[in-house]
């Protein structure tokens, strides 16, 4: 068996775990809700992230270049932070479904702002695969869960928002921080923005208190 026949298999298993992981989510931060205001739940999502990250961007952190690191920390904004945040506001009044189908905007805006930012050009099949997209979105974020036109559902823009940023996101990762291994760029970046989670979990959220509640 060659090297590549190996690696397949393995990239199909990798790709399987990682569904399940993004899938998920949106069902864990729904659960979380239960217990949890929304801003507690991106916070702690951040936290645990961050810290689990910590080691590993401790190690990595002299690996990169000053300017880079400018690139790095909007990444953990507007990549992680920004986005956990919004999901699980966004979860308060719309279901998972249609949080995980929402976010398929993503690619969507990967483009928009590539074109816009970057000034790259695209295809005329993908301006009509954006079109289709966007179209979707609003037929989404106004059916009801009857299949029935319910009125404008004003949360899901959260994660319209959501999408944007992780467009920003993808975009400043290609064009800017194009070479940086994709773990240092994790690493540091959830790293990067630890202090700015403590201080809006622990000061700006009822955390503490919800917590004492609940294992009361």
């Amino acid at each position: 068996m060659s090297q590549q026949d190996r690696v397949l298999p393995m990239a199909w298993v990798l790709l399987a775990i990682l569904t399940l992981m993004w899938g998920s989510s949106f069902i864990l931060i729904k659960r979380g809700l239960e217990v949890f205001s929304a801003g507690e739940v991106g916070g702690l999502r951040m936290l645990a992230a961050s810290l689990v990250m910590t080691p590993i961007a401790l190690q990595r952190i002299k690996t990169i270049k000053l300017y880079q690191a400018k690139y790095i920390l909007t990444v953990g904004f507007v990549g992680s932070f920004l986005p956990a945040i919004l999901f699980a506001t966004a979860q308060t009044r719309i279901d998972s479904y249609m949080a995980g189908v929402l976010n398929a905007l993503t690619p969507m805006f990967v483009v928009l702002i590539g074109a816009l930012v970057y000034h790259q050009r695209f295809p005329i099949r993908t301006g009509i695969g954006i079109l289709i997209g966007f179209l979707g979105t609003v037929l989404l974020m106004t059916t009801g869960s009857d299949g029935l036109f319910s009125g404008l559902n004003l949360y899901g823009l959260f994660i319209v928002l959501a999408c944007l940023f992780y467009g920003m996101n993808g975009n400043i990762i290609k064009y800017n921080l194009s070479g940086v291994p994709a773990l240092t760029i994790t690493s540091l970046s959830m790293f990067f923005v630890l202090p700015v989670v403590i201080i809006y979990l622990f000061g700006m959220t009822d955390f503490t208190t919800t917590f004492r509640e609940s294992e009361g």
